[in-house]
């Protein structure tokens, strides 16, 4: 009889490049990668967890940057961060598949264990790319500028970058705060980190900030012509998961 395997692991990085090391060493059958343990375990499938071990962990990533390709390695990156009921086994069965065709995985969109990692990469990279447009800052009290989102997909480290690019001479903060965690921008140093943060309480916002808000508010109801109001097109452009935090749209 062959006996079905689910891991867990804690839900780091750190424990699921751990697990990844351990798994590709002697591959079994695996039914599922969680970093929880099921509410209901089958009677013919044996739960096993994988505690985390950095240099484990380090190590197997060194590897894995040195062996795939720039492409393999971006739709990785990407995956990592996303948020999927099944992320984990998808990678699973791309690492696997890439340890036995190496390089040529490339050239295997259509593969069954390749599409869905690429399909996933996509979409995590056009939520990135399309939350750059949708970021808005608030001036809180002591100087400190605040934004928040709640994307479906952990795009923090895809989108740092960019701000700390583009507002290099602010201290900021963009908080997810579906993940909880935020990205926290120092000016003096120039570098930002990303940290685990939560929300307690509603940030407190400048009286300054207060009327531009009001302002672009007039503006924008200003500017529309309501003959011309296409809602469909609207939430096409703008989906309502993200108009909570546009102050258009507040």
């Amino acid at each position: 009889m062959n006996w079905n395997q689910n891991y867990t692991y804690d839900g780091t990085l750190a424990g699921l490049l751990t697990l990844y090391a351990r798994l590709l060493a002697e591959p079994a059958e695996v039914e599922r990668i969680s970093a929880v343990v099921a509410d209901q375990q089958s009677l013919f499938t044996a739960e096993i967890s994988i505690a985390a071990d950095q240099a484990v962990a380090e190590e197997f990533w060194q590897r894995l940057t040195k062996r795939l390709s720039d492409n393999s390695l971006k739709l990785l990156r990407r995956c990592l961060l996303a948020d999927h009921p099944r992320q984990e086994l998808l990678i699973y069965h791309f690492l696997l598949l890439e340890g036995e065709q190496g390089r040529r995985i490339d050239g295997m969109l259509a593969h069954p264990w390749v599409a869905p990692v690429w399909k996933l990469a996509q979409q995590v990279a056009r939520e990135a790319h399309r939350y750059l447009g949708f970021v808005r800052f608030q001036q809180l009290q002591g100087g400190l500028y605040y934004a928040a989102i709640r994307p479906d997909h952990r795009i923090l480290l895809l989108i740092g970058p960019h701000f700390a690019e583009r507002f290099s001479d602010q201290q900021w903060i963009i908080h997810d705060q579906r993940h909880g965690e935020g990205i926290l921008y120092d000016a003096e140093k120039k570098e930002w980190l990303l940290l685990p943060m939560e929300l307690h309480e509603q940030p407190e916002i400048t009286p300054h900030e207060a009327q531009f808000q009001q302002l672009w508010r007039s503006y924008f109801s200003t500017l529309a012509i309501p003959e011309r109001t296409n809602l469909k097109l609207q939430q096409g452009k703008v989906p309502l998961k993200s108009r909570g935090f546009l102050t258009e749209f507040s």
